[in-house]
């Protein structure tokens, strides 16, 4: 019983492997739909590459003059190096082609795996029916869907010969022209044209697939010579010498370089230029080993000069790095497309990231500072990821780097704050960009990945900063269901007050590395004035809603310079309002904007105000620093009082936290007083007294 399994899975792999039935000895007429089999090119035995085609062991086309194919376990396409697409059926026949610029062709087959429709969307349509022996019978050819051709097959034997005739039919149905076409083991021998008769002559290697094709009985016939090599020769002796060959037949066309490989010119061996003055690298995909050919001046050579290739700079890796004076080239199969990739140091890592077309595949040399002696250093895949976010940790110095598709991020830009996992959230120009997945089980100098902003913060805000109403979270301390509490999430300290479960009214939020929000909360998300400090010492003063800043507010780094200012809108600045303050323009006591915009004024008694004005009048959001060193941060109405909630330090050093009304504390707040260290939570009445305590 489990032999017969096993059978059935190996047919079952058969099946998605090869797909579309191919009968080329019997049906060499039938339609194929899109050719990535060696079968689809008529080629037989362990072939590697041929007619500047390269199959893999399993015949899977992963090269054809320019285009790479990529496979998964079940020899089905992935994607190559133009972004086209692929569909399957079922049965691994590909339905549908799409190109990266929108062109599709679809592909109908029938239960027995034979091409009966397909259709181009520049209304290109054929479709295919079959005799009781599955060989094409008919072909019906529509273009824009009006009938344009129709073509009848007939099938006879004669000795080794298979005839093939066909008619052509006009669209009104009249009889066209007739051929005849005779094929021995499925190439074309001979054919009966209206123009004549023509004999062919076909040689074919020991493995029966074709090496030469011309026309019998004509003068200086044209040769169509194949260069077939396959898998089985690569433990053989090779010979291979670097050369020239006449790109035409023209006795004026210039001479190009290739390779001979024992005596034959081949079409699948790469040649690139060396790290060295006129060197060049020649790489050979059958055995994966790089060749270094020095001194190679075309000027000097004739069309008949070889050039032995001998120097082995690597084998058995298709990816080098390749090292000279200082100077370096990363080779991918041989090529050193040095215009379409990016590459960086993470670390003591080589990440180079690079576009093949439109695919994207990052590839790492590990250690490279650690191997600067090696004049050839290996070179891995490290991701066939097209978004390549790639970051490492220096835990010593507690510090991470990042890299988006090959570049380094821009730190000056960039602040971060934590998931309840652990995971820091990057901003770039107050962004959420990137999140580093698996950050804190990261091992020093490891390469990990991360990955594109989508939202976690909300998510996290959402699922982390409920209360124990939800039955997953303890409330540690006072009434965090009505009334005032401190529940604990992960390494997320929050203190606020609660209504109906939820955060609600005013919240202290302390997160991982000294990071903190506090501010205004409504059903468990940031919604009013907060001030939110990130574990980098950069923090944002203003407006929140729904968890996303929104409203007027303006940043700080960690030196409190000023770094942008104005309106925000769902997390993003929309409106820039500090353009005149980072410049430096002043008028009077004023720098920036003091009329209707964002800047700083010095008052004569010593005073300073930064932030928003509005008819010349504190507005909105701002910092208030008295002579005497006492500081306001928070919100300002249009009279230029504070009103809303604001951060106040006493001269002593005490800060209250909280609600502000006509210039006074009056409200919801929190009070930590300096000599003591104590915390009050509670309401505050206007002289600053507490009236009610939580």
């Amino acid at each position: 019983m489990k032999n017969i399994v096993l059978m059935l899975l190996f047919c079952l792999m058969c099946q998605l492997t090869k797909a579309q039935k191919i009968d080329m000895v019997n049906a060499p007429r039938n339609p194929i739909g899109f050719k990535h089999k060696k079968e689809h090119f008529f080629l037989r035995g362990d072939i590697y590459s041929s007619s500047g085609k390269i199959f893999d062991q399993k015949g899977n086309l992963i090269f054809n003059y320019g285009t790479r194919y990529y496979y998964n376990a079940n020899g089905r396409i992935t994607g190559n190096n133009y972004d086209d697409t692929f569909e399957y059926d079922s049965r691994g026949n590909i339905i549908k082609f799409k190109y990266k610029s929108g062109g599709i062709t679809t592909y109908k087959f029938s239960p027995k795996d034979l091409l009966v429709h397909e259709k181009s969307s520049y209304g290109d349509e054929k479709t295919y029916t079959y005799d009781n022996k599955d060989r094409l019978s008919s072909t019906i050819i529509k273009k824009k869907g009006k009938l344009s051709q129709k073509r009848l097959f007939t099938y006879s034997k004669k000795g080794d010969s298979l005839i093939v005739d066909m008619e052509y039919m006009y669209t009104n149905g009249k009889n066209g022209f007739m051929t005849k076409s005779y094929y021995i083991n499925g190439f074309l021998v001979k054919e009966q044209l209206s123009s004549g008769t023509y004999t062919y002559v076909v040689k074919t290697d020991a493995k029966q697939n074709k090496i030469d094709f011309y026309t019998a009985g004509v003068p200086n016939p044209k040769h169509y010579r194949t260069f077939n090599r396959y898998f089985s020769d690569a433990n053989k002796p090779i010979k291979l010498e670097l050369g020239y060959y006449k790109v035409n037949e023209s006795t004026t066309a210039k001479k190009a370089t290739t390779i001979y490989v024992n005596g034959t010119r081949s079409t699948d061996i790469t040649i690139s230029k060396g790290v060295k003055p006129n060197e060049k690298v020649i790489y050979d995909g059958l055995t994966h080993t790089y060749y270094a050919v020095p001194n190679i001046v075309p000027e000097n050579h004739t069309i008949d000069t070889r050039i032995p290739v001998t120097t082995v700079l690597s084998k058995g890796k298709p990816y080098i790095n390749y090292v000279s004076d200082g100077k370096f080239i990363n080779y991918v199969y041989g090529f050193n497309k040095v215009k379409s990739r990016d590459f960086a140091f993470l670390g003591a890592h080589m990440i180079d990231y690079r576009i093949d077309k439109t695919l994207g595949r990052t590839y790492i040399i590990r250690n490279y500072k650690n191997i600067k002696e090696q004049k050839v250093k290996q070179m891995e895949l490290f991701s066939a990821d097209t978004a390549s976010i790639l970051y490492t940790r220096e835990l010593k110095k507690d510090n991470f780097f990042i890299l988006d598709k090959g570049k380094h991020i821009d730190y000056k830009k960039a602040r971060f704050e934590y998931l309840t996992n652990g995971d820091p959230v990057i901003f770039i120009n107050e962004k959420p960009s990137y999140v580093l997945t698996g950050f804190r089980m990261a091992q020093d100098g490891e390469v990990l990945f991360g990955k594109r902003y989508n939202g976690e913060l909300d998510n996290a805000q959402k699922t982390s900063e409920t209360t124990k109403t939800t039955n997953k979270l303890e409330c540690l301390e006072g009434d965090c269901n009505e009334g005032w509490g401190k529940i604990k999430v992960g390494e997320i300290i929050t203190k606020a007050t609660f209504k109906n479960g939820a955060i609600d009214g005013v919240a202290y939020i302390s997160y991982p590395n000294d990071a903190y929000y506090h501010g205004k909360y409504k059903n468990n998300r940031r919604d009013g004035f907060g001030y939110y400090r990130w574990a980098n010492g950069n923090s944002y003063i203003g407006y929140w809603k729904d968890g996303k800043q929104h409203g007027l507010g303006y940043t700080l780094d960690k030196g409190l310079k000023v770094t942008s200012a104005g309106r925000f809108e769902n997390g993003k600045l929309v409106e820039k309002q500090a353009t005149d303050y980072i410049a430096g323009k002043t008028a009077g006591n004023c720098k920036g904007n003091c009329s209707n915009g964002f800047g700083k004024y010095t008052y004569n008694n010593g005073d300073t105000y930064l932030g928003f004005f509005k008819n010349s009048q504190r507005y909105s959001v701002g910092n208030y620093i008295w002579s005497n060193s006492s500081e306001y941060t928070g919100v300002y109405t249009a009279d230029g009082k504070r009103n809303g909630f604001g951060i106040y330090m006493y001269i002593d050093g005490s800060i209250y936290r909280g609600v502000f009304v006509n210039d006074r504390i009056d409200g919801l707040g929190r009070m930590k007083y300096k000599k003591t260290g104590n915390i009050v939570h509670g309401v505050f009445n206007n002289k600053g007294a507490k009236i009610k305590e939580y």
